[in-house]
């Protein structure tokens, strides 16, 4: 019998029940947008931030008091501790090595361009680091700071006389694409030691180089006043070979929150597993420490904290636009609920009058909202996975997947809000009195 009876309004009342279970699909297909977004969003946003730069620094850990400005190292070549350039492949060798986007390393080495006192930085433009027999990282500068805009091309990292000049560098050498320059390193690579000049003068005077300008260079900061080459080749010109002042790496991390900054030494066996499991940045660069214990990994807070600030305000924004749509959601059932009540007192009324209880009439009225509130929210999780499909397309430049964990979240959500929203209808249908209804 009460199927049969919800048979019949579904039959009778079609127009109401279609808006009804309309107003909860696009409810739910807003909420749905959001969350489907939302278990991606993370690293989209995450690896957008990254083009801006890296998150994480490396120096070595018995390094002297460096004298930096700007982020550069203007000490002497020789001085200070250094890095060995092949133990950076164990960066992709950690627990974290999937969440590592890229990293290059770095040699400054003081030198003069036409009287022009500069700094020289080797790195790896674009490099194929060979993980084992089976992985090659693609890294380099190219890669971690897609960003910078060069005037020319790129040199590559076969290319030996082949560099990068800064803007401001290249304005005040009137430098350009194409015009050769020659490059003289501040003080003697010997280091003092006779190098066994043919002359016997003693020691022998620094080496000059000369290089092709490949490109200008424009990236906003220090770099705008220095030249750029090949890491082998610097190594070479100031007499460190397989050695590295400095690394940057571009980690795709998780906002930090007041656990992330935990004392690790306090933490519990368990703490300690949940910290380490999570890509914070500071646990990130306590495997890299644990990696190439030479080295001592930093993150770049102000880096780290603006991407952690930027994604908690997206997913604050994006939750509060879900709740809002699901209150709308709610209170268009409420509404649509309360007139179906309203045009139906006198079957309710009869009902009640042949022998039905409150509870028979809560569970017509009830089953009914439920049917609804599943037929909207199967059309709003499919509406809004197709909305986020779109979005993220257009946002990103890739479509996100579907996200089937989403589906039965869809589904309570409708129930919720479609009960919800028949709160209020239901207390004015158990209210009324069959006698009143049917005398009126």
């Amino acid at each position: 019998m009460l199927v049969r009876i919800l048979l019949e309004s579904f039959a009778r009342r079609r127009r109401r029940k279609v808006l009804t279970a309309s107003a909860v699909a696009l409810g739910i297909a807003a909420a749905a947008t959001v969350g489907t977004l939302s278990l991606d969003i993370g690293d989209k946003v995450s690896r957008e931030l990254r083009s801006y730069g890296a998150n994480l620094s490396i120096t070595p850990a018995a390094d002297s008091l460096a004298i930096t400005v700007g982020g550069v190292d203007y000490r002497p070549a020789a001085t200070g501790a250094f890095l060995p350039e092949d133990e950076l492949v164990k960066l992709k060798k950690i627990f974290w090595r999937n969440n590592i986007v890229a990293f290059t390393p770095f040699l400054y080495v003081p030198a003069h361009v036409a009287d022009q006192r500069v700094v020289l930085i080797g790195t790896w433009f674009e490099k194929l680091l060979k993980v084992d027999k089976s992985e090659v990282f693609p890294t380099g500068l190219r890669k971690l700071h897609p960003s910078w805009k060069v005037e020319g091309e790129w040199p590559n990292d076969d290319d030996v006389t082949g560099v990068l000049v800064g803007r401001r560098l290249a304005a005040k050498l009137g430098l350009g694409a194409g015009r050769t320059i020659t490059v003289t390193p501040v003080g003697d690579p010997c280091r003092g030691a006779p190098c066994g000049r043919p002359d016997g003068a003693g020691t022998r005077p620094a080496p000059t180089n000369v290089f092709q300008v490949r490109g200008v260079l424009e990236t906003g900061g220090p770099e705008d006043d220095q030249l750029l080459a090949t890491l082998a080749t610097v190594q070479r010109l100031a007499g460190l070979e397989g050695k590295v002042r400095r690394v940057e790496v571009s980690a795709l991390t998780k906002p930090e929150d007041a656990f992330a900054r935990s004392d690790v030494s306090k933490l519990s066996a368990e703490e300690y597993d949940r910290w380490y499991c999570t890509p914070y940045a500071g646990s990130i660069a306590y495997q890299i420490q644990q990696a190439i214990p030479e080295a001592q990994a930093k993150p770049i807070y102000q880096v780290a904290d603006t991407e952690g600030k930027i994604l908690n305000r997206v997913g604050n924004l994006m939750g509060i636009l879900a709740l809002a749509a699901l209150v709308t959601a709610g209170l268009a059932v409420a509404s649509m609920m309360l007139a179906t009540v309203l045009e139906r007192r006198a079957e309710i009324g009869l009902f009640k009058s042949l022998g039905a209880t409150n509870a028979h009439v809560a569970t017509l009225l009830l089953l009914e909202a439920g049917v609804l509130g599943l037929s909207g929210g199967s059309a709003g999780y499919l509406l809004g996975s197709l909305l986020a499909w779109r979005l993220a397309l257009a946002v990103f430049g890739s479509p996100i997947g579907l996200h089937l964990v989403m589906f039965p979240l869809c589904l309570a959500l409708a129930l919720v809000v479609t009960l919800a929203g028949s709160a209020l209808p239901l207390v004015r249908a158990l209210k009324s009195s069959p006698a009143v209804v049917l005398r009126d």
